[in-house]
């Protein structure tokens, strides 16, 4: 936490003093694809002390367009923009976790493939030339499938801080740094379907549980995103905390600290010559 207070301040001082100040938007591509490797690390599920490593090929994809966006990871729909606040209807997803890979949830059910959904609202606090500091209040429906059914596992929102630090340097060279902290909540259909113990799972050493909605933890991420003529690097850290978490005593969980990162190089292939003003 001292270590992203202090990268924080840093930059928050630098994107005062610097010579860019005076650009308010940047000239982007409407369209852009790449192909890379990337690297990616994550925990069964938060609490998990079993990390997965997986290296794969990823695909770049950006779109930004009037009605919707693709950057990455994340589709978006605009739905209200007015002066600092913006509405937008975002999907992401999660990757399946199969119990009996897991020594604490071997006999339990998988965890499936998960999509989330909903409302995105954002309101900017700050701005400086490309830079600004936004709060920001996702709501998501979560449901999963194993591909042969679909169920509904609750909702999730969090709230949220983040300094976006932008520069362009010279043509086609443009960097992003992202700093955000944010305190996460969900319902108790979502809790329990990470941490619950149902009865006929129960054994000596993992006892029936249920939790309640609440306060899942915190999260504290870095992000990196830097296009270098056709290639692209990519980046993030994301550390969540849940000594406070209303699920904590779960006999699921191994640890309070869960962490996810990963990092991608891509050759974007094709750039359109069709540009857009906005921000990266």
């Amino acid at each position: 936490m001292h270590l992203f207070i202090r990268a924080l301040a840093f930059f928050l001082v630098t994107s005062t003093t610097t010579g860019f100040a005076a650009e308010r938007t940047q000239n982007l591509p409407k369209w852009e694809f790449g192909l890379g490797p990337s690297l990616l690390s994550y925990p069964d599920y938060p609490g998990s002390k079993e990390q997965n490593n997986l290296i794969l090929p990823f695909p770049y994809i950006t779109y930004r367009g009037e009605e919707f966006s693709i950057e990455q990871k994340e589709i978006k729909k605009a739905l209200f923009d007015f002066d600092r606040m913006t509405l937008d209807l975002s999907i992401s997803g999660s990757i399946p976790v199969s119990s009996k890979d897991n020594a604490l949830r071997d006999g339990m059910h998988d965890l499936d493939a998960s999509i989330e959904f909903g409302p995105v609202m954002s309101y900017r606090l700050y701005r400086q030339g490309l830079n600004d500091v936004q709060f920001e209040l996702p709501v998501r429906w979560v449901i999963a499938s194993d591909f042969h059914s679909v169920h509904e596992e609750g909702w999730v929102t969090s709230l949220g801080l983040y300094y976006y630090y932008r520069r362009n340097f010279a043509d086609r060279q443009r960097l992003k740094l992202t700093f955000g902290a944010a305190a996460n909540f969900g319902t108790d259909r979502f809790h329990n379907y990470f941490y619950g113990v149902s009865e006929d799972e129960a054994t000596d050493t993992r006892p029936a549980y249920s939790t309640s909605g609440g306060l899942s933890g915190f999260t504290y991420t870095l992000g990196l995103n830097w296009h270098i003529n056709d290639f692209w690097v990519g980046g993030f850290y994301k550390l969540k905390d849940m000594h406070q978490a209303v699920y904590k005593d779960s006999p699921l969980m191994e640890t309070y600290r869960s962490e996810t990162f990963g990092i991608v190089a891509t050759w974007n292939f094709y750039t359109s010559k069709e540009t857009v003003k906005g921000l990266e």
